[in-house]
């Protein structure tokens, strides 16, 4: 696998609404008030202490700072390449599954959340196991792509056209009504 091979297709994953409310930030600001409280306590030899109290409020409150700019972040990058599929940026932390380690791929049409419409493609390496309808992933593929999911934008089509051209077989799953 050429880590310059030519890149055939590329886009990036929908991100799902729906995860930052108003009810889950107030929750996330309450847990880290009660939760800085008994810092102040620890910090102090017995007597409450604010500014211990305040330094871990601080500290704590990057967490919810996180929540908030998540959604503001694009999503995950996919790309179709020459030999393989790559899932995520560049270095360490990106999936790489080539073709020819593919078993198949199964695949859900017009799956929806929040009003966004998106495909999702479900990948079986070679080492991968099927039992009950369920992906058991092997240790030698836990750097792979097992799935990723393609939005309405984008051509679908496309993408099926790349992946059977590249001799991966494409397994449609029927819409459950």
């Amino acid at each position: 696998m050429s880590l310059f091979s030519e890149r055939l297709m590329k886009w990036r994953e929908p991100k799902m609404k729906g995860m930052v409310t108003p009810k889950n930030m107030l929750l996330v600001l309450a847990l880290i008030v009660v939760v800085s409280i008994p810092f102040g306590f620890l910090g102090g030899n017995g007597k409450f202490n604010i500014s211990i109290c305040f330094i871990a409020l601080g500290f704590m409150s990057f967490a919810s700072i996180g929540l908030l700019i998540a959604p503001l972040l694009p999503g995950i990058l996919i790309q179709l390449k020459e030999d393989m599929i790559v899932r995520g940026a560049r270095g360490t932390n990106s999936q790489r599954s080539a073709y020819k380690d593919i078993d198949c791929i199964y695949l859900n049409r017009d799956c929806s959340s929040q009003g966004q419409n998106f495909s999702i493609f479900s990948v079986v390496m070679k080492n991968d196991v099927i039992e009950d309808d369920v992906i058991q992933f092997s240790y030698a593929t836990f750097r792979s792509v097992h799935q990723f999911t393609v939005p309405e934008s984008m051509n679908v089509e496309q993408v099926l056209q790349i992946l059977r051209d590249k001799g991966v077989k494409v397994v449609e799953r029927p819409q459950s009504s």
